[in-house]
């Protein structure tokens, strides 16, 4: 064993006997000094792996292919940009080859194309219009399999609106038909249709420029405009009262020669059920605050109490008379109110008994649109042939002598000079498609401002303005937030989850609470209430259709609120119900014991009697309800709980109503609130609107962000279609024999009975 001499071994793996070193002439000599500036040449790598070779051909590939597809997509979104724009240009006629040395309009303006002229055509009888689509399930659903052989048309009253609003300024539309049929199949609220016929009244007065578009017949709001007024016309074979009231918002009133009007007035029908409960051994028990809650009465009375039937005949009256007034100042008419009346009392009006009062213009054996449109497109097309013949000539005369002898044409056709009509549907693409291309090209604009690069490549392209205005940094919003059928667990949670997305939203400046609700759950009213209360940001109220109980509830949130003559709100009251089905059980031999922990833990379920100690807690809440009601309505309209007092106990008021009485503030539909939002709250020229909750598309339901049972009720909705208080009645009937109720306690604020029988049964 080797070892250093002081008798240590040598370190594990050093060879214990190293070799010999080699003789000196076999010694290799030191390599020569390199120069520093001199490198070595590095050593070739070594031959790549198999694995890494075809990862970066991979990888090579994936880069050419992904800058080819991205280069496709590119091009193609270009391409579908001009190309919708190019169809939007066409359509409304502001291509560029539209603008000939006469014209003075500024290039922000619709330019006429001159070879059209059309008229756009309003299918009431079989248009839906409702506050809210929910999204693309609405489109879905006219896809789907029906029983009724005529389409129907869905519109938001907004959509309807903005599109006549549109129509007024094109220069193209020359005039607005509106096609009832034998009376519109789906019913339309007062509240839209007092927007909607505010909506023609900017269409007939298209020479005028108004500031704000939903005042009523008030000429203080508008200023001249260059351009003569836009005829409308109105056809039907019958109208009745709501529907006679939009169609006399149009120039002209065309009746089928055969037909009648009949006008009967505003009618309030409701169906009552204490007998048929009682027969079946059911009781309810209602607890209210307000003589005028009148929804509960339809479980406890047999006809009209005297508070009920008073509201009735007082709703009812105003109605009327704001129903009348309008048409009086639409059809300039001078009837009083004993004219009135005889025409209420005297039943249905002839078509010459209607043309001979001035309640229309002409009679006609069938619709004279289409027969209109192609004397029209004839003539326009004989006056630009220069060979026309004699013959042409008389063979021209001899048409529209064919079609006075039809029609007995009169005065009213005088300033149609339509040639081709433009359906409800198209007119609503293409506008859709040039919000759609004015959004695109903001953003566009916006990118150009980023780097004269950018500027200077969109430009080029076309995707941007060659003179590029700068946007504002950050554009000033203004959302608005529908409330939209019986307020309940479901629509509380939509609601409030879109508030707290706008109340983290800093670009928004004002909130529009548009409501069209009868009420609902106390509970989930409050929900909403307390959301807006913590918003932050101005809050304008907007009534549609209706605003009451827990509809106006939400409202005392808002600085300003706005109604239509015509909408229903008010009802400030509370009631809760209690149904004892237990001699209906008795009856059945069913009998229900039970152990409850505490006094109160069985007194929902119906096959339980009402207790003295129920019936306390439930005054108690209810009383309690109630007092916080008025203290929020007196805090809100500057009253005095007595004030409040005197128009609350349940009383259902009209928009015009509660304006007297001070519920309400201004009288006007959406686009006045809005444009009060706009004005009050905002500084930019430049203000977005936004609506919520957003409207659902199909990648919501594709990629599951929607439940199954939603999708479901789509399906469902295809074979049927059907709600009212006889199926709701038979609903409850069905509960009671299933002993299935709401397992939570029946507190509502609502003027519906069936958003009572809904909430009772356990629905949202």
């Amino acid at each position: 064993m080797v070892s250093d001499g002081k008798g240590n071994a040598p370190p594990p793996g050093v060879d214990k006997n190293p070799p010999p070193p080699p003789p000196p002439h076999e010694q290799k000599a030191p390599p020569p000094p390199q120069d520093p500036k001199h490198k070595a040449p590095k050593r070739p790598p070594p031959p790549p792996s198999f694995f890494a070779h075809r990862a970066r051909k991979f990888a090579a590939k994936s880069l050419r292919f992904g800058t080819t597809v991205f280069g496709i997509a590119l091009a193609a979104n270009v391409a579908s940009h001009y190309y919708e724009h190019n169809q939007v240009d066409d359509f409304f006629g502001n291509s560029d080859s539209s603008n000939d040395k006469e014209g003075s309009q500024s290039d922000d303006k619709p330019k006429a194309n001159k070879s059209k002229k059309s008229v756009l055509v309003l299918p009431f009888q079989n248009l839906k219009v409702v506050e809210r689509r929910s999204g693309d399930l609405d489109d879905l659903k006219r896809l789907g399999p029906s029983r009724d052989k005529q389409p129907t048309i869905v519109l938001e009253a907004k959509e309807l609106v903005k599109i006549i609003h549109t129509a007024a300024a094109d220069p193209n539309i020359t005039a607005l038909h509106a096609d009832f049929g034998e009376g519109m199949r789906f019913p339309c609220g007062l509240g839209h249709m007092e927007e909607i016929r505010n909506a023609i009244r900017v269409f007939n007065e298209s020479h005028r420029a108004h500031r704000d578009p939903n005042i009523n017949h008030n000429p203080v709001f508008a200023m001249p405009r260059n351009g003569d007024p836009k005829p409308s016309y109105a056809f039907g074979h019958s109208f009745q009262w709501n529907e006679y009231f939009l169609a006399s918002s149009f120039t002209y009133v065309h009746l089928q020669s055969r037909g009648a009007l009949h006008l009967f007035g505003v009618t309030a029908s409701n169906t009552f059920f204490r007998s048929a409960l009682n027969k079946y051994g059911i009781k309810a028990h209602v607890f209210k605050h307000g003589d005028y809650k009148t929804a509960p009465n339809v479980f406890t009375e047999d006809k009209y109490s005297k508070q009920h039937l008073e509201a009735v005949k007082a709703m009812t009256a105003s109605l009327n008379s704001t129903i009348c007034s309008c048409i009086e100042k639409s059809r300039d008419l001078n009837f009083d109110s004993v004219m009135w009346k005889s025409i209420f009392d005297y039943g249905s009006l002839t078509s010459a008994n209607s043309a001979e009062i001035g309640l229309v213009d002409s009679l006609f054996p069938v619709d004279p649109l289409l027969s209109l449109l192609h004397a029209n497109k004839e003539d326009a097309a004989a006056a630009g042939d220069e060979q026309k013949t004699e013959d042409t000539k008389d063979l021209t005369k001899a048409k529209k002598a064919k079609l006075e002898e039809i029609f007995g044409l009169n005065k009213s056709f005088d300033k149609f000079v339509a040639t081709e009509q433009v359906s409800l549907v198209k007119y609503h693409e293409m506008i859709k498609k040039k919000a759609k291309l004015e959004e695109r090209r903001k953003y566009f604009t916006k990118l150009a401002e980023s780097s004269t690069a950018a500027s200077f490549i969109l430009s080029t392209i076309g995707l941007a303005p060659r003179e590029v205005k700068l946007l504002p940094s950050k554009v000033e919003k203004v959302a608005v937030v529908t409330v939209d059928g019986s307020i309940g667990s479901a629509l509380s949670y939509e609601t409030i989850e879109a508030l707290r997305k706008i109340r983290a939203d800093d670009a928004v400046k004002c909130l529009v609470l548009r409501v069209n609700s009868p009420g609902g759950s106390v509970i989930s009213s409050e929900a909403i209430l307390e959301e807006l209360k913590i918003l932050g940001k101005p809050i304008v109220c907007s009534m549609s259709n209706a605003a009451a109980s827990g509809g106006y509830y939400i409202s005392t949130s808002c600085e300003k609120i706005f109604a239509n003559p015509t909408s229903i709100t008010g009802s400030i009251g509370v009631f809760g119900v209690k149904f004892d089905a237990s001699k209906w059980a008795k009856g059945y031999g069913i009998r229900t014991d039970y152990y409850p922990h505490g006094s109160h833990a069985a007194s929902l379920n119906p096959l339980v009697p009402l207790t003295p100690g129920t019936k306390d807690n439930i005054t108690r809440m209810v009383a309690g309800f109630y007092d916080y009601f008025k203290n929020i309505v007196a805090t809100s309209r500057s009253m005095s709980v007595d004030e409040v007092e005197q128009v609350a106990q349940g009383r259902v008021w009209t928009g015009e109503q509660a304006k007297e009485v001070g519920l309400v503030d201004r009288l006007g539909g959406l686009d006045r609130a809005v444009s009060y939002a706009k004005s009050t709250h905002t500084k930019s020229e430049y203000v977005d609107v936004e609506y919520w909750p957003r409207k659902k598309g199909l990648w919501d339901f594709i990629s599951g962000k929607e439940s199954l049972a939603e999708i479901i009720s789509v399906a469902v909705s295809l074979a049927k279609n059907s709600s009212d208080d006889t199926d709701s009645i038979l609903h409850l009937f069905n509960e009671m024999s299933e002993l299935k109720f709401a397992d939570r306690p029946h507190f509502m604020l609502t003027i519906d009975e069936k958003t009572a029988l809904d909430l009772i049964l356990g629905g949202d």
